[in-house]
């Protein structure tokens, strides 16, 4: 039997076997290399421009928005520890308090926006 794979080899099944089963007394098949097949350059990818997730610069998948403060904190990451890890996708860079002070900033907003709309409203009368 002429062997044209890898798996020709480990799925021979010699005449009269049991399927699957390789006996042990059947002499397996010489491998026979093929002169139609050359070798071809695979071509290594670059390495990622930026950190790995896990790594001290990217804690976190989500991470990844904090030089922008365009993330969003990781509410346990910081109290019982967030079992996600690196691939959680919220920021581990954050400090303690930051959720607490994005939340407040959110607030207050909303109480300017609130009251610039009671004016508007007022102001019509």
């Amino acid at each position: 039997k002429t062997v044209v794979c890898l798996s020709d080899v480990l799925c021979y099944e010699p005449k009269g076997s049991a399927k699957g089963y390789l006996a042990e007394s059947a002499p397996l098949p010489t491998p026979v290399l093929s002169t139609h097949y050359k070798p071809v350059a695979v071509p290594i990818a670059p390495p990622p421009r930026s950190s790995a997730p896990g790594s001290a610069e990217l804690p976190s998948i989500g991470s990844a928005a904090h030089e922008r403060g365009r993330c969003k904190p990781c509410a346990f990451f910081h109290t019982k520890g967030c079992e996600i890890g690196p691939t959680c996708s919220f920021c581990h860079l954050c400090g303690v308090d930051e959720r607490k002070r994005r939340r407040k900033e959110t607030t207050e907003q909303r109480q300017v926006a609130r009251e610039a709309r009671k004016a508007v409203v007022a102001a019509r009368g």
